[in-house]
């Protein structure tokens, strides 16, 4: 992707809530049909970033040259706070993951990741589908509120793709591969 592809003015940063990350997991209905839910996630936490965790090898050739190489990433990213707030779905999944200690569950979650600085309303905005990701509580507490950080593992089983808007009902459209 060029520069230019980005729908920034020259110089303009982007916004941090132009990287999106949404979580989608199914759920029995009424009529025992699963649905899918989802949520985007980050609401009143202050700053939360994807971490890569690159696994890098360096070595140096008998010439002396240094060489890296990286093996693999292991995508994490940590929501501290999450607060445990009405209305929050997945806040209560997990509650109810964690009071069962249905620890299994935790990894069967759909994350997507939507770049929304690429792209427009007319044609859509780049993401990635993750699937069977882990998202895992670290703790339940606070002072004045309930705090319920959480850290969301990416799988690395992913495809590139497109949202057709940006909240929590789009259509994702995979990328067509040859």
């Amino acid at each position: 992707m060029a520069i230019n592809q980005f729908n920034l003015s020259a110089g303009q940063r982007a916004e941090r809530k132009l990287l999106i990350t949404v979580a989608e997991w199914s759920e029995q209905g009424t009529n025992n049909e699963l649905t899918q839910v989802r949520e985007i996630l980050g609401t009143r936490t202050e700053d939360s970033s994807i971490e890569y965790n690159a696994d890098i090898a360096t070595s140096t050739d008998i010439r002396g040259f240094n060489y890296t190489d990286i093996n693999r990433t292991q995508p994490q990213q940590d929501f501290d706070p999450y607060l445990i707030l009405g209305g929050s779905k997945l806040g209560a999944k997990l509650n109810d993951i964690r009071r069962r200690n249905a620890l299994s569950e935790l990894n069967q979650f759909t994350v997507y990741v939507i770049t929304a600085f690429v792209g427009d309303a007319t044609n859509g905005y780049d993401a990635e589908k993750h699937v069977n990701c882990t998202i895992a509580y670290n703790s339940m507490g606070g002072d004045a509120n309930v705090n319920f950080p959480i850290s969301v593992y990416f799988s690395n089983d992913s495809v590139t793709g497109k949202v057709d808007k940006l909240s929590d009902d789009f259509v994702f459209t995979p990328d067509v591969t040859v």
